[in-house]
């Protein structure tokens, strides 16, 4: 069964030891000592609530993001697999992710957690800089980092590590530099983003007051093109945009939900997608971790319409390298009226793109070139305008 015939789990824990200047995420530094026994009832009462809701399904994978998972403890981590395990039936090649950051982990801990039932490993290195680290509000060093890919080399046998591009003060040089140390560390996955100026963040005051300079668009641009070229050569092309793996070794998890497959989400503030009787729902969990552990409330459902469903789907799929596939399309959406994935897009828009080399429309559906991923933001926008 592919990724996107699978349902997904995503389980979201809520601490982390500092806030980071750029993140918005729902993500809190906890004020007391937590009681893990609370968030193993918490975390199972949700899943039995959702897998009411969903009836039987197969799993295909389970994902831990925050926060800080590595966090937890691993009886924690370990409940929560079993009770997913339980609940769904899971696929033989179930991938089961857990983020970890450097300085949260030890070997012994890391071990632990693949005894758990982690069998995937992300670690969020994020820069292999230390003023870098520094800047971005980063609690752990370097070195941190190396001693955690080191171990996690020895315990998993699939890893990833994230790294941020387009900080303050990165140049092209710089960034070249800094990605061949990196792989040198590497597994079979990279997730390389660009730093976002997000609203009501420390880093978007600093931006504002003049404190901090971002790089410009041109540099952006070096940068993201030479990640591409670079990492393609060492054998991890671009599967997304963010995205580097080997062949075979892209982030299953993610991957459907980039196809547009069901996933359900547990924890104080966790999202979904669940296709049930009633019609296909967008599901968030309130962000408030105290009331969640009382008793998990239900999420919030809001139905999407047949149109909002393949206006999503596209916007996902086409952040893929293999874009929007017309067969598969026609086979979720058909019977919603939308037989071509062209039937919602602006064809003006799109004739333009393909004559400028950015996207390719043929009989297979359509994706972006690789001139037209460095686009692929406003290309969108235009296209489902």
């Amino acid at each position: 069964m592919s990724p996107e015939t699978a349902f997904h789990l995503y389980v979201h824990w809520p601490y982390c030891r500092s806030k980071c200047g750029y993140c918005d995420f729902a993500s809190y530094v906890p004020r007391q000592a937590w009681d893990p026994a609370k968030f193993v009832a918490a975390y199972r009462a949700d899943i039995a609530a959702l897998r009411a809701r969903t009836g039987a399904r197969e799993l295909g994978s389970v994902f831990f993001g925050g926060g800080t998972p590595s966090l937890a403890e691993p009886a924690v981590i370990g409940a929560v697999v079993e009770a997913a395990m339980a609940a769904w039936e899971p696929r033989g090649d179930c991938e089961v992710t857990l983020e970890a950051n450097p300085g949260t982990v030890d070997k012994a801990r890391l071990r632990a957690l693949r005894d758990a039932g982690v069998n995937r490993l992300s670690v969020g290195a994020q820069s292999f800089d230390a003023a870098s680290l520094k800047a971005l509000g980063r609690e752990h060093s370097v070195d941190d980092t190396k001693h955690a890919l080191t171990w996690a080399h020895d315990i998993f046998d699939r890893l990833s590590f994230d790294l941020i591009t387009a900080r303050p003060g990165l140049s092209l040089a710089l960034w070249e530099d800094e990605l061949a140390e990196a792989l040198a560390f590497a597994g079979e996955h990279l997730s390389i983003y660009q730093l976002t100026v997000e609203d009501g963040t420390p880093l978007a005051r600093a931006v504002a007051e003049g404190r901090v300079t971002m790089p410009d668009e041109e540099t952006g641009a070096e940068i993201f093109e030479a990640t591409r070229r670079i990492l393609a050569a060492a054998g991890r092309p671009a599967y997304e945009v963010s995205n580097f793996a080997r062949p075979g070794a892209a982030c299953r998890h993610n991957l459907g939900i980039w196809r547009g497959a069901d996933y359900g989400g547990v924890g104080p503030a966790a999202h979904g997608r669940l296709t049930l009787e009633e019609g296909r729902f967008a599901t968030r969990h309130a962000p408030d971790v105290h009331a969640w552990l009382k008793g998990p409330p239900a999420p919030r459902m809001e139905p999407l319409d047949a149109e909002e469903r393949a206006r999503e789907h596209l916007m996902m799929a086409l952040r893929l390298t293999e874009g929007v596939a017309t067969p598969g399309f026609a086979a979720r959406f058909a019977d919603a009226g939308f037989a071509d994935p062209r039937e919602l897009m602006n064809r003006d828009a799109l004739d333009e793109a393909v004559g400028l080399g950015l996207m390719v429309s043929d009989d297979a559906g359509v994706r972006a070139t690789e001139a037209g991923v460095l686009l692929l933001n406003a290309l969108t926008a235009r296209l489902l305008d």
